[in-house]
């Protein structure tokens, strides 16, 4: 899941981010591991919490609260981090977040043609994979959440 979210950033971020004076070449990649480690915060805490069925509703909607968190995130981060100011910072998230979210989960990977789809089982299949499955299923999901907290 994570290498299809960098492609789908990568061919999403063409325009806004490597394409962009905003963002000196030397950030590019910086920039976009940043819009990475905001949709993927997001998404993880929404599954931790229950919310999971909502990912595939914030992806239809560039203006649900969902899509706001990230990109709020990710601007915070950015200017931050690299010195972008917040018109280009804001320009850049309306623009890059929207659009990856509807590639990844119209599973449309671009460069390769075929289908990968993004859905709830590859995600709380890959946050599992990052050390969160507590209970041994391969998942991320309540049980994980409950061992945390020694319930």
């Amino acid at each position: 899941m994570f290498d299809q979210l960098i492609q789908m950033l990568q061919q999403n971020g063409q325009e806004s981010v490597i394409n962009n004076a905003a963002v000196p070449n030397e950030h590019n990649n910086g920039v976009l591991q940043e819009a990475s480690g905001s949709i993927m915060n997001v998404i993880k805490n929404m599954v931790a919490n229950g919310q999971g069925d909502q990912i595939a509703a914030a992806a239809a909607d560039p203006n649900h609260p969902v899509v706001q968190q990230m990109q709020s995130g990710f601007v915070e981060n950015i200017m931050q981090k690299f010195g972008i100011n917040g018109a280009a910072a804001q320009s850049i998230a309306a623009s890059l977040i929207p659009s990856v979210l509807s590639s990844l989960t119209s599973g449309n990977n671009g460069a390769s043609g075929s289908a990968g789809g993004f859905n709830l089982d590859t995600i709380t299949g890959a946050l599992g994979k990052m050390g969160l499955d507590k209970d041994g299923d391969g998942k991320f999901g309540l049980g994980d959440i409950t061992k945390m907290f020694g319930a």
